[in-house]
This record gives C-alpha cells, sequence and structure tokens, in this order.
C-alpha cells in the first residue's frame, strides 16, 4: 500500500506487478469473511444469494487530484460517494428512496419539502448529523456547484425546527429537487462544525474529508493511492459489506491491463482501461465479466456548433452536417457497440427520453440539397467552406475525442466542408478554447445529471449563454424552448414532464444547435466473484460485496 514506484519507469514495473500482488494478497488474507443474513431495512437492492461481509477491493483509478465533494473529476466523485451520505439515494428501480431522511414528504403546492433524519446518524469523528448541517450542505451546493442554480435554485428557505427534522420552501414548484439529492456528487451532507470556518473550496478539511457515509478514509498517498476501511457506525447497520475499498492509482496503459489479467484489480472502468475494440477480448479471460451500469444518469459527445456566425449560423448548414455524419457507425464500428448513436438532445439512458423521436439518419443525398440551398455551392475544387474542429488530444479517451474528430473530418468531405483538426492539449485548453467563443465546432462531452432541468438545459437556454464550458456556450437562444423547459422544471406529474421534453427535443432537432453524436454507456470490468450493483449511479459500494473468499 505505501509503495513508491513510477509506473513509468520501466525498470520498477515488475517489481511494481509482484510487490503490488503481495501487498494485496496479504490485506485480504487478514480478513475473515463470515456469511450474514440478509436484512433489508433502508437497504436498497435485491440480491440472488446471501451477501457475505468482509474483503478487499481494489479499484482502479485515474489520479485523484482532491477529496473536495465538488470537484468535477470522475474518481474523485466516487470516493466522496462513500464517504458523504446524501438524504435520499436511487433503489434498485433507479427510484428515489430513504437514506439519510428515514421519510420525507412533500406539500400538495410543491413548495414544501420535509426530511426526517435517522436517529442513529454520526458523522465520522462522533458527531451526531443534525438539521443545521443539512441547512449547511445545501447553502454550500448552492453556492458552490456549477449546477446549483438549476437543482437547488428554488430553495429560499431551509427551517430546522429540531435536530431531526429540515424543511425545504421554495419560491416555485421544482420538479429535480429529489433527483439532485440522490448522490453526494450533488449533495453532500456535510458537517458544519468541520466545513464551516473558512473558503469552502479551498479549506483544508477536504485534506482528510469527515461525513456520514458507508466508508471513512483511513490512508492516502498523493498520486498513488486512497484507502478507506469501513464506517464501523453507519447509520444502516448492515453495511457496508467490504471491510476496506483501495483506489489504486495507474495511468500507464500496460500496468492497467497486466494488472487486469493478473487479479491485482478488482474494479474498473472498461473504457478507462482501453480503447473500446480491445474490450471483448478481455470478456476472455476467466476472473473477469463486464457489467453495463444501468444508471438514468447518462451523457452524451456532443459536435456543439458555433451558431453565431458563418456557415453555421444557417440551420440548414446546421442540418446538412447532422445528414453527413454516419453516427452508427461509430458506435456499431469505431466503438465496437460500446455506444449508442444519439438521436436527439437527451441520452438514450434519461428518465425522459423518447425513442420515438426519430433523429437524422445518414443522407448524403439531402445534405448536398440543403447546402445547396444555404447558399454554399461546390467550388471548382469541390469544397463550398471550410471548419475547425477542437477536442481534447490523446491521451484523453481517443475514442471519445480525437478518433471522432477525425471520423467527421472524413465525413464532411463527403459532402464539400473541409474540416480543420485543432486538438487541444488537455481538458483545461479545451475548456478556455471553448469558453472564449472562438471555435467553429466542438466535442462536448456533456453528462445529463438525470434531470433534463439540471444537466440537459443548461446547454440551450438563453439566459445561460456565459464565457464557461459546459454552459450555453453555442450561442443557441430559442424563447420558446426556454418556455417549455422552465415549465418542465415546475411540472411534477412525471407524464406531463415527459410530454413537455419531447416537445422540447422536436425543437432542437429542427433547429439542430449542435449534433447530438453518440451516447456513452458505462462498463465495468470487475471479477466474476465480485457482486456490483449495477443500478443508480455505479457508486453504491456499501452494496459490493464477495461471493467467495478471496
Amino acid at each position: 500500500q505505501k509503495l513508491n514506484l513510477s509506473l513509468s519507469d520501466p525498470a520498477a514495473f515488475n517489481f511494481y506487478l509482484e510487490e503490488t500482488e503481495m501487498v494485496l494478497k496479504k490485506a485480504i488474507s487478514s480478513v475473515m469473511i463470515s456469511a450474514v443474513a440478509l436484512v433489508f431495512l433502508a437497504v436498497p437492492g435485491v440480491f440472488a444469494d446471501t451477501p457475505k461481509k468482509g474483503g478487499t477491493m481494489v479499484y482502479l483509478s485515474s489520479p485523484i487530484p482532491s477529496l473536495n465533494p465538488l470537484h468535477a473529476q470522475y474518481d474523485v466523485g466516487l470516493v466522496s460517494s462513500q464517504i458523504f451520505a446524501t438524504l435520499v439515494r436511487l433503489d434498485e428501480n433507479n427510484e428515489v428512496a430513504p437514506y439519510l431522511a428515514t421519510s420525507y414528504s412533500i406539500s400538495e403546492d410543491g413548495l414544501t419539502y420535509t426530511f426526517n433524519l435517522a436517529k442513529n446518524a454520526y458523522f465520522h469523528d462522533g458527531k451526531p448529523v443534525t438539521s443545521k448541517d443539512v441547512a449547511f450542505s445545501l447553502k454550500i451546493m448552492q453556492k458552490y456547484h456549477r449546477f446549483g442554480k438549476q437543482m437547488f435554485g428554488p430553495v429560499t428557505k431551509i427551517e430546522t425546527p429540531d435536530d431531526k427534522t429540515v424543511i425545504f420552501r421554495l419560491s416555485k414548484r421544482h420538479g429535480p429537487l429529489l433527483l439532485a439529492a440522490t448522490t453526494p456528487r450533488q449533495l453532500s451532507i456535510m458537517p458544519v462544525h468541520v466545513y464551516g470556518d473558512g473558503e469552502f473550496m479551498t479549506h483544508p478539511a477536504h485534506k482528510n474529508p469527515v461525513g456520514s457515509g458507508p466508508f471513512v478514509i483511513k490512508e492516502k498517498k498523493t498520486d498513488q493511492y486512497v484507502i478507506i476501511e469501513r464506517n464501523k457506525n453507519h447509520f444502516i447497520k448492515e453495511l457496508p459489506y467490504l471491510d476496506r475499498i483501495i483506489y489504486q492509482m495507474v495511468s500507464d496503459k500496460t500496468a492497467k491491463r497486466i494488472g487486469l489479467r493478473k487479479n491485482q484489480f478488482h474494479l474498473a472502468v472498461a473504457a478507462a482501461v482501453m480503447r473500446y475494440a480491445d474490450i471483448n477480448s478481455f470478456t476472455k479471460i476467466p476472473h473477469l465479466t463486464v457489467s453495463s451500469i444501468k444508471s438514468p444518469s447518462g451523457a452524451n459527445v456532443i459536435l456543439e456548433f458555433n451558431n453565431r456566425k458563418g456557415p453555421l449560423s444557417k440551420k440548414k448548414v446546421r442540418q446538412a452536417i447532422s445528414y453527413g455524419v454516419n453516427r452508427s457507425y461509430i458506435s456499431e464500428v469505431l466503438h465496437s457497440g460500446y455506444s449508442r448513436a444519439g438521436i436527439g438532445p437527451l441520452p438514450s439512458t434519461n428518465l425522459f427520453f423518447n425513442d420515438k423521436i426519430g433523429g437524422y439518419p445518414l443522407n448524403i443525398e439531402k445534405a448536398n440539397r440543403l447546402l445547396d440551398q444555404a447558399g454554399y455551392p461546390r467550388k471548382a475544387n469541390g469544397i463550398r467552406f471550410e471548419l475547425g474542429i477542437i477536442y481534447i488530444a490523446q491521451p484523453f479517451w481517443p475514442d471519445l475525442q480525437q478518433v471522432i474528430g477525425e471520423f467527421v473530418g472524413e465525413e464532411l468531405k463527403k459532402i464539400g466542408i473541409k474540416v480543420n483538426q485543432q486538438p487541444m492539449a488537455g481538458a483545461a485548453a479545451w475548456s478556455k478554447r471553448i469558453a472564449s467563443w472562438k471555435y467553429d465546432m466542438s466535442l462536448n462531452w456533456a453528462g445529463d445529471k438525470v434531470d433534463p432541468a439540471i444537466g440537459v438545459s443548461r446547454l440551450y437556454v438563453c439566459d445561460n449563454i456565459r464565457h464557461q464550458a459546459y454552459t450555453n456556450t453555442s450561442g443557441y437562444c430559442n424563447k420558446e424552448l426556454d418556455a417549455i423547459y422552465a415549465k418542465a422544471a415546475l411540472e411534477a406529474d412525471f407524464n406531463k414532464r415527459k410530454a413537455l421534453y419531447t416537445r422540447a427535443q422536436m425543437i432542437l432537432l429542427e433547429d439542430m444547435p449542435m449534433n447530438w453524436l453518440f451516447d456513452t454507456l458505462s462498463h465495468w470490468f470487475h471479477h466474476k466473484d465480485l457482486h456490483v450493483p449495477t443500478h443508480g449511479y455505479g457508486e453504491a459500494w456499501d452494496l459490493v460485496y464477495w461471493k467467495k473468499a478471496q
């Protein structure tokens, strides 16, 4: 657990593998695994076999730059989701269920949410979780979270009549509130006595975070590992099942693959380890299997257009480009079936997705006709005009960025558009460029955050045109669409909301401010004897257990 080796050092590589294997065997052998009876209580999930307590799971992690629960990096969220609890969580049916709040109620007018906290809930330092901690945490999210306004903006007053009751008063009905509260990535309940003093985003407590979740921070070493252990005083006594989780940070692709083969890592995000084309070959390794996360939270890679100037300011040009790109080829061939061709602004995993809306099938003839109608005939050299495309350069997930950028270039060449490749050196450079609005097209990987009022509308509404990545950097504005999104955010009835979001999708498909290329689907590599829940956000690791002693 305390290796001080660089995986980029070839001389140390073999020693790293042997040493890691020895450490993990020692860690696992020190654990006595005993069978326990399954007690449901507030535990979401129904299991085919009896969960067993004990054991260590090693997660193949990317570098974890911070333990601030508001940090946007994916693997940071996989740590904070074990350290911090939420008021509610998603159950095995991806429906909102009680958690830290053992019960809740919503007033008939939709303006009052009352949560009753578990009486046996304590933070890791032994202090009780109170309504004041919930009030503090919500205010932090409203102020600092990048989606704070979309998630919790209408909460204008928080009442704490007693230590175990918290009441949210809203200025208007807000459909997304409960869904937004189901993951620590969006509403971590944090102790005010720890984080209440000083600047939150730079608070020293982020070095050793204190929550009330199922695991506690045990040990960490920068750029090497984070170790968390079972919270023995968790408010759900039966959870978690595992004794500890090790986040082993590995950047070298070869080390990742060898580690998986040698069973040094028990869980990994498939796309973070290898190219899509290689996943099938690893499913043949006897101890490994691949599971798909059935999460209602999805993401799609979008070909975002700058709608402000030049050819892309014309709707027919944007429509022509959408007819000119073979999205099915991306998902079926380039991604070996591990992504899904996009047909609209909502990923197919979204609760409000409507698979009957159609989309833009490949139609080169129609694409050429639209470009002619838009006033861009082919010149003598066959080129109508040129456009640049920005994306994050390798080594950042080339299957989602550089491969796609180059493929789009080849596709658009067929309809007379020359595409100039403009790879950005890292996510920070890409974010700065798109925030400046100085681009033609960009590959944008945007998450929907479960509810369209949180993660989708932000890309299209007029009042969110900002110089900031993952906002409406395309400059698109449609007042009719704004009104629909505003109405959907107020509506509590699911079917009525779905009808409104279907209408919004149809408007966007007509205007095509961007082209929704493909949906990214989550897949885990994991040991076949490791039970990994596939519901929710793929972060309910208190429900992970070993089916057999390791």
